[in-house]
């Protein structure tokens, strides 16, 4: 009778730990998001510290490259182009497409490289705070951080940070940094095509961009670019999120 007591209270315990434990998760705090309000964030974030540890361990001296731009100096054609690309739903969720994970789930289930699902709240969080490395856990702490970012910052500035730190080739972080290396203009100057030829590097900027033109890369671009055409609302909600108010 007392063995049953000692597994009744183990029990209790187990099945209350496992009832808090997605409540600790969310509450528990994460980075301090007040120097990330306003301005280039602070620096390095996770995606350029692994970039400049790996030059240091080649023995490299190159730098990254990056300027920052605010967003109403981002051209819409490439603002567009990137939603249509990598979330265009980005205006009507709160950080997460819960439509997208049960594919997660499934690639999980079968041993399978987790790919996609992320929204841009989340590949921010993952650019600015965390491993590269795919895994279920990973995915869990994007989706809390995106959360997160989306209460706190909001969609006008997770826009802004994204377009400024996400990786268009080997060291090349942010639009105006890749419009002036592949193009030789400003970020605000960027066409429709060559707004569609960056927003196709992001899945791999190192094998896909526009000085590697694989094949791949390629497709994509034609991809976005009719998107992009089709995708006159989304226009609309960029214009209006680049106005409003701070």
């Amino acid at each position: 009778m007392r063995g049953r007591r000692h597994y009744g209270r183990w029990l209790l315990a187990a099945v209350v730990l496992l009832f808090l434990a997605p409540f600790a998760f969310f509450l528990w705090p994460g980075p301090d998001l007040s120097q990330y309000r306003a301005g280039p964030p602070p620096k390095p974030w996770a995606a350029v510290a692994r970039q400049q540890a790996v030059w240091r361990e080649q023995g490299s001296h190159r730098k990254v490259r990056f300027t920052y731009l605010p967003l109403e100096q981002v051209s819409d054609h490439l603002l567009v182009a990137i939603l249509v690309g990598e979330d265009i739903n980005f205006f009507h969720h709160k950080g997460v497409d819960l439509r997208a994970w049960p594919e997660v789930f499934r690639q999980w289930w079968e041993g399978r490289r987790l790919r996609g699902a992320s929204t841009l709240s989340q590949q921010l969080a993952k650019n600015l705070f965390l491993s590269p490395r795919r895994s279920l856990w990973r995915k869990f702490l994007e989706l809390r951080l995106a959360l997160r970012l989306e209460r706190e910052l909001g969609k006008r500035r997770i826009l802004e940070l994204y377009v400024n730190i996400v990786e268009f080739g080997p060291g090349l972080y942010g639009a105006e940094a890749a419009a002036r290396s592949y193009f030789g203009c400003s970020a605000q100057a960027l066409d429709t095509n060559q707004a569609a030829a960056l927003a196709a590097t992001i899945p791999a900027p190192s094998q896909d961009n526009p000085r590697t033109a694989s094949p791949r890369f390629l497709v994509r671009r034609e991809i976005i670019a009719r998107r992009a055409v089709r995708a006159g609302w989304l226009y609309a909600l960029v214009r209006q999120v680049k106005q409003a108010q701070r």
